[in-house]
């Protein structure tokens, strides 16, 4: 084995590392922050605060969140550009489109509330908007920071602040007073993510002198690329949403704290899914194609997953119990089917990426649009009997149907050759 082939070797073994151990990292201040959440406020109040995520996530996800941040990477490394000399000259516009877009899931949370005439809904529906437009500005400089080729330490701390500070701020609540309402927390939130942003706005590289980029040009990609990106069967937070809007935020906060402890599985996927990607797509122009690799990267993904899977789900009860009080222990069946729901949903991250590499996206796209319909109706008709347990059971059936679908179109597309453009 040549020194390359080793180097290159400990390059996929750091990758996978930092995505395992990252993905860790975040999902574990995510879990103190929403059991130390649902300590300050109860079931109630934890559905309130997910609600209010939920919405500000898809916002994001769905408008200047959503596709725009890759080809922000994609265009500044084409280029070599730094992001102030890119897109600087966009920032203001930018900021205005930001808060047209914002501004209706804020409204959407005050209608879905219900409670008009409580001052606490509209401040809540205002901490909608703002966490929205947060989270567009932070997922837009954390991949200006990757596209114009910073270090992966910037990377890292870019990433890891704002949720840090978020854990933290909540940690001097508890410690301090013992108790909070949602809008103190919402509160929290926002803050925690400007302090975080702003330091996240310093790391970028300064002005090189290169020339802007075009807006048109990132707006014309971004519309491409933007259902593969989006994955709006777990990507918008749509089975929050609807069980808050359907169930009410008592069901949702039990649904959101077996989410806690499901999500880490989802997100680690994810992560493996932006790792292979690139290696995916390379592996093309190899004469042998790209069957060993992906046969590879699969048992490595099913290798990290389904422990993550079994270990969680067996834990469930004790963990709940002990994390977030007996208060929350009707969640544990919620988890017992959404932790393996969304296992595969992850898995099913890692599937698109390959058939994103192989220039297949838009069957991948075809999938997504096709069963998103499905998940909606059951979220619907399983939260409208009051049961957060079958809206679990839901998601999993339809992460077995697209897992099941985009496994057939991986077997199917295999390339000898390089794979046609759809």
């Amino acid at each position: 084995m040549t020194t390359t082939q080793e180097s290159g070797r400990w390059g996929e073994r750091i990758a996978w590392l930092a995505v395992v151990s990252g993905g860790f990292v975040v999902q574990l201040l995510m879990t103190v922050s929403g059991v130390i959440s649902a300590r300050l406020l109860g079931v109630e109040g934890r559905g309130e605060v997910a609600l209010v995520v939920a919405l500000s996530g898809t916002g994001a996800a769905l408008t200047l969140g959503g596709s725009l941040p890759n080809v922000v990477i994609k265009r500044l490394a084409d280029r070599g550009l730094a992001a102030r000399d890119g897109l600087g000259h966009l920032a203001r516009r930018w900021s205005v489109v930001a808060v047209l877009c914002a501004v209706p899931f804020g409204v959407v949370f005050v209608l879905t509330h219900g409670d008009l005439s409580a001052s606490s809904t509209w401040w809540l529906g205002a901490a909608v908007v703002l966490l929205a437009l947060e989270n567009m500005a932070f997922r837009i400089v954390t991949s200006a920071l990757l596209g114009e080729g910073s270090s992966m330490a910037r990377v890292a701390v870019a990433t890891l602040l704002p949720q840090t500070f978020v854990t933290a701020s909540l940690v001097v609540v508890l410690i301090v007073s013992g108790s909070a309402t949602a809008l103190g927390v919402c509160l929290v939130m926002v803050g925690s993510f400007a302090l975080g942003l702003v330091v996240g706005v310093r790391l970028l590289a300064p002005r090189r002198g290169g020339e802007p980029l075009e807006e048109s040009d990132l707006w014309r990609l971004a519309r491409s690329t933007y259902v593969g990106t989006l994955g709006p069967i777990d990507g918008l937070g749509l089975d929050r949403i609807l069980v808050g809007a359907v169930a009410g935020t008592v069901s949702l906060g039990l649904y959101a704290t077996a989410g806690a402890l499901a999500s880490l599985a989802a997100m680690l996927g994810s992560g493996i899914a932006v790792v292979l990607l690139p290696r995916f797509s390379s592996a093309q122009a190899a004469a042998d194609g790209d069957g060993r690799l992906v046969r590879r990267s699969l048992a490595l993904c099913v290798g990290v997953l389904v422990p993550i899977v079994v270990v969680v789900t067996v834990l469930a009860e004790p963990v709940i119990e002990i994390a977030f009080g007996s208060a929350f222990l009707d969640a544990v069946p919620i988890a017992h089917w959404l932790v393996p729901a969304m296992g595969l949903l992850g898995l099913r991250r890692v599937l698109i990426a390959i058939l994103q590499g192989r220039e297949r996206g838009g069957t991948a796209s075809r999938i997504e649009f096709a069963l998103t319909p499905v998940m909606v109706v059951g979220v619907v008709l399983a939260a409208g009997s009051e049961s957060a347990t079958a809206v679990a059971v839901v998601l999993l059936g339809v992460a077995i149907a697209s897992v099941s679908l985009l496994s057939i179109a991986v077997w199917h597309t295999t390339p000898r050759t390089h794979p046609p453009v759809p």
